[in-house]
């Protein structure tokens, strides 16, 4: 049981060129791309903490005046 959970073993220069050749694989997005899916998470960021602030304010009302406080 315990040979079969055992990993073979590599060397750091074989371990090297396996990563280079993953990193080679990889489709990597181009620079207006990367500004434009930046822009839209920021963009979304600040209408979900605008919609979030709203809906705090609105159930803080609700509650004061529930409450009498």
């Amino acid at each position: 049981m315990a040979d079969k959970d055992k990993k073979k073993r590599i060397g750091p220069i074989t371990f090297s060129r396996q990563v280079r050749a993953e990193g080679n694989k990889v489709t990597w997005t181009t620079r207006p791309e990367t500004i434009q899916a930046s822009i839209f998470v920021i963009i979304m960021s600040v209408l979900i903490a605008l919609f979030l602030f709203l809906a705090d304010t609105l159930i803080s009302m609700a509650v004061k005046l529930i409450t009498g406080l």
